[in-house]
């Protein structure tokens, strides 16, 4: 097997040597596992088996064990592919937010867009990860709580440049604000793994920033 890097985005692309009776088979290995993803976060890790993953990743089980050495091996890969693209998207989010204020308001918003109709179904992997794996696997569940930490920092972050820039109040208590946002984005989450549409995600998105008033 030949594995050579995208410069870009520091991601293996995998081909298979060619076969005696065929044609070279060759796959990306980010589609693989954007496939994988979306099996992984409806089902959830325990309640997903190698076939599942090998019927939506499109692969033989000969490669797929080549690329991958087992099914938590693909979780790991794909949960890193989550969370990059997840911070690609805030990145995008926040393109054009100048003060802690919107900041703070496109975080949630790129969270709430997440959190409705089929891709809030979809649920989240950070989440739905924190409930399936923590009580067996420390490590994977100390890499949950180090993502949810994230996102709890930027909060903290964006108030206190709120507060610094008189976008917010400075009578806000940083720590708690942010802590409360954060409980308000996996929220959303849940809410749009149950079914929630767009309306209903963007007045918690106001109502959260109405807490911070």
């Amino acid at each position: 097997m030949i594995v050579t890097y995208n410069l870009t985005m520091n991601t293996p692309i995998i081909n298979a040597k060619k076969s005696p009776r065929g044609r070279p088979r060759e796959f990306d290995i980010d589609q693989a596992l954007d496939a994988a993803l979306i099996v992984f976060r409806e089902r959830g890790y325990n309640a997903t088996s190698i076939s599942d993953l090998r019927a939506a990743m499109g692969l033989t089980a000969g490669s797929l064990y080549k690329a991958f050495k087992d099914k938590r091996a693909i979780f790991i890969a794909a949960l890193d592919r989550y969370i990059q693209s997840r911070e690609v998207e805030l990145a995008r989010h926040l393109e054009s937010a100048q003060t802690g204020r919107e900041k703070v308001l496109a975080t949630l918003r790129c969270y709430g867009d997440v959190s409705h109709d089929v891709e809030g179904r979809r649920g989240c992997l950070v989440l739905g990860g924190l409930t399936d794996i923590d009580t067996f696997d420390a490590k994977l569940a100390h890499r949950f709580r180090q993502a949810l930490s994230r996102i709890e920092h930027l909060f903290a972050g964006f108030i206190e440049l709120g507060v610094q820039d008189e976008s917010l109040p400075n009578h806000l208590d940083v720590e708690m604000s942010a802590r409360y946002l954060l409980c308000m984005v996996e929220g959303m989450r849940v809410l749009g793994k149950r079914g929630a549409n767009a309306a209903e995600i963007e007045g918690i998105v106001l109502q959260a920033m109405r807490s911070l008033d």
